[in-house]
């Protein structure tokens, strides 16, 4: 896909991004989506390190941006998972595509038919769709890494139940439910600023975007601050995506200012301060990273008993403008070769 993969937005960069895949690649997205399929749970990195060799797997996926594959550690070792978009990819791919869009059209219609249905289970989804038990555990899979589940979902072995999409009214007035899915995809998990430098098979994940922080630890909770910031805007959680953006922004140039052993720079208290004083002594161009006001307040936003300042509205734009800023600090930051 080359070094610097440009993903844009519309309906046909799915098909585009797929033709783009070296074969290298397409094999190795495939071994990532055949473990999580049959296994449940996210390949270890050590198991892909042992079937393709260190040097070349790292190589490939490099060339992957961060946006369709990341390596996290979970459950005490690091894993390699796929994005949403980075499934859609596989060679199961447009299949996938075909059975969610297929769940939503039946959401949509069952919704249309009752407002008031709250929750879909597996055995009234296989029968209205006829699927398989495969299609079935197929469909629970794709439905919880796409986010396209409300609350009091509930994802067994062989039964699953899902609240309905918390954006489903958006379905209703959707005839192009497929341009509505990739559109909604694209969106969601827009090219990163790098690519993903993954250290598979070390003893640590390199933190994606992060690689540039030198603190592991630090490295390792901004990378999974990261990753269920765009989680939490998946599901309209506007507050947790601010809230976590703020935290991540202010650590990041907290980190960036000590490093240029300012005494200055280490005066900056607010995010704001922060985010002027690196302005100031060159870390960030003037004026590149935006703090708007729900991003300043975020640490007010964590406790319940301040009250945050009037006029701050927590909007779907306020958490975007979050999600831009720190895109926009990784930029700069992480010193991209594209």
């Amino acid at each position: 896909m080359g070094d610097c993969p440009e993903i844009q937005t519309g309906a046909g960069e799915i098909d585009r991004l797929r033709g783009r895949l070296t074969a290298e690649e397409r094999v190795h997205l495939n071994a990532i989506w055949e473990y999580f399929r049959d296994q449940n749970q996210w390949i270890p990195s050590r198991l892909l390190h042992q079937r393709f060799g260190g040097a070349a797997l790292q190589a490939a996926l490099a060339r992957l941006s961060e946006n369709l594959v990341r390596e996290e550690r979970e459950e005490g070792e690091n894993r390699c998972r796929l994005t949403f978009l980075g499934v859609l990819l596989t060679d199961q791919g447009k299949e996938s595509e075909r059975l969610l869009i297929r769940y939503l059209e039946y959401v949509r219609d069952r919704y249309q038919a009752d407002s008031r249905v709250e929750w879909v289970g597996s055995a009234e989804v296989e029968a209205a769709l006829a699927l398989t038990p495969e299609q079935s555990r197929h469909l629970r899979q794709l439905i919880r890494l796409s986010h396209w589940w409300g609350g009091g979902s509930a994802f067994g072995g062989r039964e699953w139940t899902v609240g309905v999409p918390i954006d489903v009214d958006d379905l209703l007035g959707e005839n192009d439910l497929q341009r509505y899915v990739r559109q909604h995809v694209l969106t969601h998990f827009p090219a990163e600023a790098r690519p993903a430098s993954l250290g598979l098979g070390g003893e640590e994940a390199s933190g994606g975007p992060f690689g540039f922080v030198q603190d592991s630890g630090l490295r390792q909770r901004l990378a999974a601050d990261w990753h269920e910031a765009q989680d939490v805007c998946h599901v309209l959680g506007w507050k947790s995506c601010v809230v976590l953006c703020g935290g991540i922004l202010d650590a990041l140039l907290a980190d960036a200012l000590r490093r240029t052993g300012s005494a200055e720079a280490r005066g900056a208290r607010t995010l704001a301060a922060r985010a002027e004083r690196a302005f100031a002594q060159g870390v960030l161009a003037p004026g590149s990273v935006r703090v708007g006001s729900a991003l300043a307040a975020f640490r007010t936003l964590t406790h319940p008993e301040r009250a945050p300042r009037k006029g701050i509205q927590l909007t779907r734009g306020e958490a975007e403008s979050a999600l831009e800023a720190v895109r926009a600090c990784l930029r700069q930051l992480g010193a991209p070769g594209c």
